[in-house]
């Protein structure tokens, strides 16, 4: 028994022993590719953070953050969970028909952000403002969910949002829910709606707003990827086999100049992001603080001002078809008064395009002003 130990010991010791080495010489990463976040990096030392204990948790999160095989590790805890009958994980619930659904919990900010959304109202009386606040999987594909489930009603968080709000709301939750026989509406491995989605939303923008939406018909469409694994894949690794599909949405002979801060391009997409990670980025080249988008085809004198969330990444390009120029502007990125940027354009129409989930921790949407 004595040599059994002995030999566990150092068979343990060894282990221990190759961990730390490769640690130590394993390169240290900046970015998680798979989790679309940067990676602590090693603290450096200060006697006031270590005496309040702010040293020693940055510390444990790089530990944690560059642990060796972590992401691997990672997986192998959710399929034991999985197996052990969890289907809760990080917040994510491993749902029927290979979906993943994000938890939604009671909002805690409501009604700070509306109260912050009716003080830009008042600061803009002269522009007609309008709001899509659109649920998520979390309740379109509700019925796929474990029985246990517990999730607050996003349909309430958007009819309160309506009710209070001073500015124009237009519900898509019907629309969402006739149109998900027909089409997959979001992803499957991710937390955005599909350009099906996207679509759908569009079209009742549209009849809000007496423009004749085009139909799905009249698109080319085009499988640009079939091998995406969206941000819930990220936080549980389940379902590496259950790749979605991205799917755009254009006309023939379109004719656009897309402007950002530092480039200017002629097409709503970035195709290079088809070789990431972070596929979704492919609409409207990720998150920008400013875009602006002229169609060259259409010669209406008509101007919109859209304010969002990376939800509206791939509804802009199918909206911007009817409008002459679109003004596209992330407030978790633009850092200047929106109200002067209205005044500055002489804007006279505007609408703010977020999804339900999480717009209550989003960080740019309470710097509207």
């Amino acid at each position: 028994m004595e040599k059994i130990n002995k030999y566990i010991a150092i068979t343990i010791s060894i282990l221990v022993l190759s961990f730390s080495g490769w640690f130590i010489i394993n390169p240290k990463k900046t970015f998680s590719e798979n989790e679309f976040r940067y990676l602590e990096t090693f603290p450096t030392f200060h006697i006031d953070s270590f005496l309040n204990g702010e040293y020693i948790k940055k510390l444990e999160n790089y530990f944690n953050d560059q642990f060796p095989l972590r992401d691997r590790f990672v997986e192998i805890k959710t399929e034991v969970f999985y197996y052990l009958g969890n289907r809760f994980i990080n917040d994510v619930y491993i749902a029927k028909d290979h979906f993943l659904i994000q938890q939604f919990a009671r909002p805690e900010n409501s009604d700070k952000i509306i109260n912050i959304l009716n003080t830009f109202k008042e600061k803009n009386k002269d522009v007609e403002i309008q709001m899509i606040l659109s649920p998520t999987a979390t309740s379109i594909y509700q019925e796929l969910l474990p029985w246990y489930h517990i999730n607050y009603s996003e349909k309430e968080v958007i009819d309160y949002y309506y009710k209070n709000l001073n500015i124009k709301g237009i519900d898509i939750f019907d629309i969402l829910m006739e149109e998900k026989e027909n089409y997959q509406l979001f992803y499957r491995t991710d937390h955005h709606w599909t350009t099906y989605g996207a679509y759908f939303a569009y079209r009742r923008y549209c009849e809000e707003n007496n423009i004749t939406p085009l139909e799905i018909e009249d698109f080319h469409i085009e499988l640009v990827s079939d091998d995406f694994l969206g941000t819930l894949y990220s936080k549980v690794f389940y379902g590496a086999n259950d790749k979605d599909t991205i799917y755009s949405f254009q006309l023939e002979n379109s004719n656009f100049t897309v402007e950002y801060l530092d480039k200017i391009t002629n097409s709503l997409y970035n195709e290079d992001y088809l070789t990431k990670k972070d596929k979704y980025s492919y609409f409207l080249d990720n998150n920008h603080p400013f875009i602006k988008i002229t169609n060259h085809n259409v010669n209406n004198g008509k101007e919109l001002l859209i304010i969002k969330d990376s939800y509206a990444n791939s509804f802009i390009p199918i909206l911007a078809n009817h409008y002459e120029k679109i003004h596209v502007i992330d407030p978790r990125y633009y850092n200047m008064p929106i109200t002067d940027y209205i005044k500055d354009n002489d804007i006279k129409n505007a609408l703010l395009l977020y999804n339900v989930n999480s717009i209550d921790t989003d960080q740019g949407v309470i710097t509207i002003r």
